[in-house]
């Protein structure tokens, strides 16, 4: 049964390695054709399977794109009756919810069905309510979202979710409350007495994620600290959540049968009701917490041991963890891009394969210690491979943060729910019990945090993945075989960090934030960058993760080039995890709190320093002239050296490009970051003449409302005959600066998905 599972499972696999989808059709032809061949031949029943689940994977994927938001409807309002899914999260923007639309009152041809759901944007006072249906002015975008190495995939989020247009609310009327009780309607009513209670409470919002999985209120500190210290999967409701409480409740359960309903075991033994009742619990809980993939796995799981105890038949556990995978995918294919999926099964096929081979003479702590090792060793590769960065220190931490978590803070929180019902202030007292023993996990965690290497980031090469997986299997070899020791060796170039770049030469990376703008410049030693993108979510999302990608430990210098939001509204979390040794602006920083330790500097034309053979000068703004607005003051920048020159000009417009064309007299650079994200108030003709830029790239947002870049500019630039590229088609751009001149090493969006390839 094993291999009909696993050949299931790679069928669904397929999907990730499709640059186009194939025609679903052909495939059940094919699939028909083998089906018939293998009543003859047996060993093509196995090929069956995989087909026969590929045909399915594709034609879920191909359904999903014909749910898309048609082009011609992008950026267009209309009014739409909608269904509120879930619980919304809150962002610094205001909130975001997923939705089913029910009926299109505008008049536009756009079929929607049972299928459909939209992510919106809605302003902080709507008060969504699950269940709720509202008349709502929308304007849609098709899923879109920034691509970067080592950040989180929000358009590949978006396609596991079925997520078929994102967008945002004009005008809200409510029509109708919700008429029927619903898990998700509960949720959201325990959401509003912890804002009620603990108002003032920093770490609430960790209680309440452990309680029904809602993270919205868990602060941006909470989540850098579980980061580093490797806890973050002990913040979503996964299977020991659930089986502890399950557990807990069916064993209360058990006990009031015992006592006042004996009779019943005379009928049904007790091994036959536990496991039903179990289940029962564990599905009502899973619908409580929000019915996440690790629950939906853990409950599926469940089933199938209920089922295979009511039969009084006993399953190896690796069976009956194929047995889950294979029917999460098989019912929800596209979950199969979800990087929760991956990270929570592997996790717990780790666990069934530990449990096979561990002594069972061992002491019961000293089982959990190695456990702890074992679960961190072999997760390193998938977690540098989504991430590029691992915690060292998890096994450690997570040696008292699993039991207390498990045994303390849960336990807690599930009773004060259970209280809910007979005193409120018995409630609130547990909450707060719990509360109290997360504020002593965060100040234990704090002290492992404060070490320097507790976390790592790392550029893995697929020689470093090979001679780790090397080191894996070597390590899995019985204890008798002396090479399995040697296995320690193949460790050691995880450590080792092969020179990239030379004397003189240098790495320039145009981070995709969105409608902001984010660059990183590296010399041999040194790194600098320049603005911060939009938002806290781009530095936390994007800068910071794609910082730790790059192998960046520390940032030798930050540059804000000026003081508009899009500029430097991720400062505050790139400052959170690197505290820049310079700090340069062109005005006193406003919106974001530079870290004390670090030297300020105001940019001025004239400055200038060189790093490992590259040099830096700063060409505006320009002493003793009286700029108009703050865009003219941003700081212009070149990054030189043999072979190549970058000019950034941050958001310089025509004024202050035709002053600088007036003091400078060389501005010649191979690229041209554009100003001002290609606006047509910059990038002048005399600019742009002056400059005489081989390539010319544009950092901007899909869709903007702004129209960036300009028409008129893009003709320019053709004109001239001059490259263009643009992080919204293309993603992060990195670029390999030398002697030779300069060459595009990467554009992420370019890696041939379906889902990007699809018109």
């Amino acid at each position: 049964m094993e291999r009909f599972l696993l050949a299931a499972i790679f069928g669904v696999l397929s999907l990730l390695i499709w640059p186009t989808l194939p025609n679903w059709q052909y495939l059940l032809i094919i699939s028909s054709i083998i089906a018939v061949l293998s009543c003859w031949l047996k060993c093509l029943r196995v090929v069956v399977f995989c087909t026969l689940a590929m045909t399915w994977s594709v034609w879920s994927a191909e359904q999903y794109l014909q749910r898309l938001l048609p082009h011609k409807l992008e950026n267009k309002a209309f009014k739409v009756q909608v269904k509120i899914e879930g619980l919304s999260e809150y962002q610094s923007f205001g909130q975001r919810v997923s939705v089913k639309p029910i009926k299109i009152v505008s008049n536009i041809d756009y079929p929607i069905d049972a299928n459909t759901h939209w992510q919106l944007s809605a302003p902080s006072y709507l008060i969504l309510k699950p269940q709720q249906i509202w008349q709502m002015t929308v304007t849609l975008k098709r899923p879109h979202g920034t691509a970067s190495a080592g950040a989180f995939d929000y358009q590949a989020w978006l396609l596991s979710e079925n997520i078929s247009a994102i967008g945002k609310v004009g005008r809200a009327q409510l029509i109708q409350e919700p008429k029927h009780w619903s898990f998700d309607l509960w949720r959201w009513q325990i959401r509003q007495q912890f804002q009620q209670l603990f108002a003032e409470q920093a770490n609430a919002g960790v209680v309440l994620a452990l309680l029904t999985g809602d993270r919205a209120l868990v602060a941006d500190q909470a989540w850098d600290l579980y980061a580093t210290t490797g806890i973050s999967h002990l913040m979503a409701i996964s299977g020991p959540h659930v089986l502890l409480a399950a557990s807990a409740v069916t064993w209360l359960m058990m006990q009031l049968l015992m006592r006042f309903y004996p009779r019943i075991f005379l009928t049904i033994p007790k091994s036959q009701l536990t496991w039903p009742l179990l289940l029962m619990v564990a599905v009502a809980y899973g619908f409580l917490a929000g019915l996440s993939l690790p629950t939906l796995r853990t409950l599926m799981m469940l089933a199938g041991l209920t089922f295979l105890m009511g039969n009084r038949q006993e399953w190896p556990a690796l069976k009956i963890w194929l047995l889950a995978l294979t029917m999460v995918l098989l019912w929800q294919p596209l979950t199969v891009h979800s990087v929760s999926l991956w990270l929570s099964f592997v996790a717990v096929g780790l666990l069934f394969f530990w449990s096979g081979m561990q002594q069972k003479q061992e002491h019961k702590i000293t089982q959990f210690i190695k456990l702890q090792l074992w679960i961190t060793l072999a997760l390193t590769p998938l977690t540098l491979a989504l991430f590029a960065q691992v915690s060292w220190i998890a096994p450690l931490t997570n040696l008292l943060a699993i039991p207390w978590v498990g045994f303390v803070i849960v336990p807690l929180a599930l009773l004060g729910l259970v209280f809910g019902f007979m005193s409120q202030s018995l409630q609130e007292l547990t909450w707060w019990l719990a509360l109290q023993a997360v504020n002593g996990l965060n100040s234990y965690l704090s002290w492992w945090a404060a070490i320097s290497f507790a976390k790592q980031s790392y550029v893995l090469s697929l020689l470093s993945i090979g001679f780790f997986m090397f080191m894996v299997m070597l390590w899995l070899l019985p204890r008798q075989i002396s090479p399995r020791y040697l296995s320690l060796f193949f460790f050691l170039p995880l450590f080792y960090r092969w020179p990239s770049l030379q004397q003189g030469e240098a790495q320039l990376s145009v981070l995709d934030v969105g409608q902001g703008l984010s660059v990183l410049i590296q010399t041999q030693k040194h790194q600098l960058l320049y603005d911060t993108g939009a938002n806290t979510s781009a530095g936390e999302r994007i800068i910071n993760p794609y910082l730790h990608y790059m192998g960046v430990k520390k940032l030798d210098a930050l540059m804000i080039s000026h003081n508009d939001k899009d500029h430097t509204g991720g400062a505050d979390a790139v400052f959170r995890q690197f505290i820049p040794q310079q700090l340069w602006y062109s005005a006193k920083p406003q919106g974001y709190q530079p870290p004390s330790k670090t030297i300020h500097h105001e940019c001025y034309a004239g400055q200038s320093w060189h790093w490992d053979g590259v040099r830096f000068e700063v060409l505006s703004p320009i002493v003793g002239v009286n700029y108009d607005k703050d865009n003219n003051r941003s700081c212009v920048l070149r990054v030189s050296a043999t072979g190549f020159s970058v000019l950034l000009t941050g958001d310089m417009e025509a004024p202050a490009e035709q002053i600088l064309l007036k003091q400078q007299k060389n501005l010649q650079s191979d690229i041209l970051l554009l100003g001002h994200h290609g606006s047509k108030t910059s990038s002048s003709e005399a600019f742009v003449q002056a400059v005489q830029p081989k390539l010319a790239i544009v950092s901007a947002g899909y869709l903007n409302h702004f129209g960036h870049p300009a028409p008129m500019v893009v003709q320019r630039l053709q004109k001239r005959q001059i490259d263009i590229d643009n992080t919204v088609t293309q993603g992060t751009l990195r670029y390999h600066l030398h002697k030779q001149g300069f060459i595009l090493q990467e554009a992420w969006r370019n890696r041939g998905h379906y889902w990007l390839n699809n018109p």
